[in-house]
């Protein structure tokens, strides 16, 4: 069996050609070559392009380029750090200062806010202040947990001596 279209040697229970795609009309088994149906020459065969598929993605690149090469004229030395004014480090002294400042004892908390929230503070200060401020505050919530455990275990003894005292 051929196609009628293109000629190509069909299967015979073929209902499409698997070379053009054309619907095969009837299914008549030939046996003889000579039965063959005389290709169109003169023009071309309608074929239709095979379908693609979407072309795979491109290889996703998992090394970093080689930077630009840069010859010992364009070479530009590292640029140097300076610190801005009031950010320099704090002296042994000052944390001593600030140490003696903070033991007295309504002045000392009011220099952690001064320190902690005020403006153009040196960031070291600021940042020492604000962590005092959190330790102030911790030492504080737990003083008052453990005193009243303390004060209740006092209660408990003194009410199971069993008199009024």
């Amino acid at each position: 069996m051929f196609c009628e279209n293109c000629g190509k040697n069909l299967p015979n229970e073929a209902k499409f050609c698997n070379g053009c795609g054309t619907k095969i009309a009837t299914a008549q088994p030939m046996n003889a070559e000579a039965e063959r149906p005389a290709v169109n020459t003169a023009a071309p065969p309608i074929n239709k392009p095979p379908v693609q598929a979407a072309p795979p993605p491109p290889p996703q690149q998992t090394y970093a380029p080689p930077g630009p090469y840069m010859s010992p004229q364009t070479y530009m030395p590292p640029v140097s750090y300076s610190p801005q004014q009031g950010s320099e480090p704090l002296r042994v002294i000052q944390y001593i200062g600030m140490f003696l400042l903070m033991s007295i004892p309504l002045v000392g908390i009011i220099l952690l806010f001064v320190w902690g929230f005020g403006s153009g503070v040196n960031p070291n200060k600021k940042n020492f202040a604000r962590a005092m401020l959190i330790l102030s505050l911790i030492g504080l919530v737990l003083s008052f947990i453990f005193g009243a455990v303390i004060i209740g275990i006092i209660g408990e003894l003194i009410g199971g001596m069993g008199g009024y005292y």
